[in-house]
């Protein structure tokens, strides 16, 4: 009995560690907006595996998709979309501060469905996934995982569904030249961009950008790293309105040119 008791509990458990490592934007909805109104969200309460996901994901060779928070939001016209992701010591009980923010947006989310049915059978999206694997398998060079941080990439699920992430761009901590792209001016442990997006529903992966913190020795290596992470929509400006700002802009950049000459 005792023994049946333990294969039945080790059962249990190995149909539930993949939906742990599975693709969920579960508390990560920032919302849906019409891009008519000025709008916006802030979740204060998510955390990240390490501080190195999304630089690890810029490489060559892709990173492990587990290493990112998945955010989704929508949008039923066309907007300006500004996104601020900032370290956040008090995030959960057991996260850290020091994250060192980069994040990727996509058109596109991961397939979520979950059979109703069948608790144990989840059919939500990871990378060794069935169609994950068969994507990797057709790519023309190795990757560690499908989460590409600066391109397009493609992840399913174990029941045939498999989604194509369309990549908008990318916002990282940091000066200059980083792994995977550039940095946004000041190491700070915040990082925003604002984009032109339409209408659609978008993805946003956040990972920290220290590529050296995938190191063995680093002590907070599995560490869960706090952060916050909010969205501003407004509505695309008119052409006229557009042209305007330039104007203004010119008059104010040859004002300061001849206040300089005098």
């Amino acid at each position: 009995m005792f023994t049946r008791q333990i294969l039945l509990a080790l059962s249990a458990a190995s149909l539930s560690l993949p939906v742990l490592a599975h693709v969920s934007y579960t508390g990560r909805d920032l919302g849906t907006y019409d891009g008519l109104s000025t709008a916006g969200a802030t979740i204060t309460n998510q955390a990240t595996t390490g501080n190195y996901g999304w630089a690890d994901a810029a490489d060559a060779d892709w990173g492990d998709s587990h290493k990112g928070k998945w955010f989704k939001f929508t949008l039923t016209g066309d907007a300006l979309v500004t996104l601020t992701v900032s370290a956040n010591a008090g995030a959960t009980s057991t996260s850290i501060g020091g994250l060192l923010p980069g994040f990727s947006v996509y058109q596109g989310i991961a397939p979520t469905s979950v059979d109703p049915g069948n608790a144990a059978v989840s059919y939500l999206s990871y990378d060794t996934s069935t169609a994950s694997t068969a994507y990797k398998a057709s790519l023309p060079f190795p990757v560690e995982g499908v989460w590409n941080a600066v391109g397009d990439f493609q992840i399913g699920n174990d029941f045939g569904a498999i989604n194509t992430l369309s990549f908008k761009g990318y916002a990282v901590d940091g000066v200059g030249a980083v792994q995977g792209g550039t940095g946004d001016g000041l190491l700070d442990g915040i990082t925003s961009k604002t984009f032109a997006l339409s209408a659609g529903t978008y993805s946003l992966i956040v990972g920290g950008a220290d590529y050296d913190a995938q190191l063995a020795s680093n002590p907070n290596l599995a560490a869960a790293y706090g952060m916050s992470v909010g969205i501003q929509v407004s509505s695309v400006p008119e052409p006229a309105t557009l042209s305007l700002y330039a104007l203004g802009l010119a008059g104010l950049l040859i004002g300061a040119r001849r206040r300089s000459q005098r």
